[in-house]
């Protein structure tokens, strides 16, 4: 909707001042253009009510879809990793990663009922939904303080920590607040510096990892940016950041872990234990890839990542 109202009564408005220059401002003109601000006025009034509308129902129609499946769909009949994807749904999460998760903790179980979520945001991220309906505990880890406080209010079982974290930090912050016992979940969302995060993370061994990748990059390289402590993808380039499905697969098999399902939004890739669920297979990263629409649009006007970063001098890191 914001998008519509650029497109919208603003230009007018802006032709209308033109107009007040540039007519001869005899009574008649004045009072059609009054008319006629008048009137995008009440348009633009309409609008942010619609807008407000369009913001508290967006998610009806991915729950309806979700509801569709759970009546329509036997998850049995199915081969993974649709067996799993069949089952996804949002209650607090981004991209109904809430009903994934669960899906899979059906699938391995759970032991701790403890969790370590590093870049939360207000939400709680993919752990938002297993503080709040499923009665876990665990760690919740954002770099903005504010942020912070109120989720510690919003998620009384929650060790709420506000810190930039680090490849050098992230196993002392998980450590000293309690999350060293090995977690059901680990999620990790940082917008940057994810693939070295996760690399550098040992003092934990989940049973699930979920991992947000950069569909950019596409499903074929093993890519990531370089490290940088620093690194606010905010404040520099909004494609440029992260790492590729690729990339974060080879990594997590090193560590012990296989990839399994990829939500079909195209952000965040599960990844489960070797140990745990031997009948769910581990899945090539070409077959689980889906590309983030939003990314689909941007490459259709000629946004490509790799030329961005050829053009702009920027640096990628091809990982084994």
């Amino acid at each position: 909707m914001s998008e519509g109202k650029k497109t919208g009564p603003r230009p007018i408005r802006s032709l209308l001042r033109r107009a007040r220059a540039a007519l001869d401002g005899t009574p008649a003109t004045r009072q059609a253009i009054v008319d006629i601000d008048r009137r995008l006025t009440r348009i633009e009034r309409q609008l942010a009510a619609v807008e407000k509308i369009w913001l508290r129902t967006r998610h009806v129609e991915p729950a309806v879809q979700a509801l569709l499946r759970e009546r329509y769909l036997d998850p049995s009949l199915l081969p993974y990793p649709e067996r799993l994807t069949s089952r996804r749904f949002r209650i607090s999460s981004q991209n109904q990663e809430d009903g994934l998760t669960l899906a899979l903790l059906n699938e391995v179980g759970a032991s701790s009922h403890r969790f370590v979520e590093i870049g939360s945001g207000l939400s709680g991220g993919n752990s938002g939904f297993l503080a709040r309906e499923c009665g876990w505990s665990g760690l919740m880890v954002d770099g903005h303080a504010d942020h912070m406080v109120q989720v510690g209010r919003r998620f009384p079982r929650v060790t709420a920590v506000a810190a930039w974290v680090t490849r050098d930090n992230v196993n002392e912050l998980i450590a000293a607040h309690g999350g060293g016992v090995d977690p059901d979940l680990f999620s990790l969302d940082l917008d940057g510096n994810d693939y070295w995060i996760w690399e550098a993370m040992t003092v934990c061994s989940p049973r699930i990892v979920i991992l947000e990748y950069n569909s950019m990059f596409g499903p074929d390289r093993s890519v990531t940016v370089p490290y940088d402590p620093g690194f606010d993808r905010h404040e520099r380039h909004t494609i440029y950041y992260g790492a590729s499905l690729t990339a974060l697969t080879r990594l997590s098999a090193r560590k012990g872990y296989r990839l399994v399902v990829v939500e079909p939004t195209g952000v965040n890739a599960f990844f489960l234990r070797n140990d745990l669920a031997p009948h769910i297979p581990a899945c090539e990263p070409g077959r689980a890839f889906h590309l983030l629409e939003k990314y689909d649009v941007l490459m259709q006007q000629g946004n490509e990542v790799y030329r961005y970063v050829d053009e702009a001098g920027l640096t990628l890191v091809e990982v084994g």
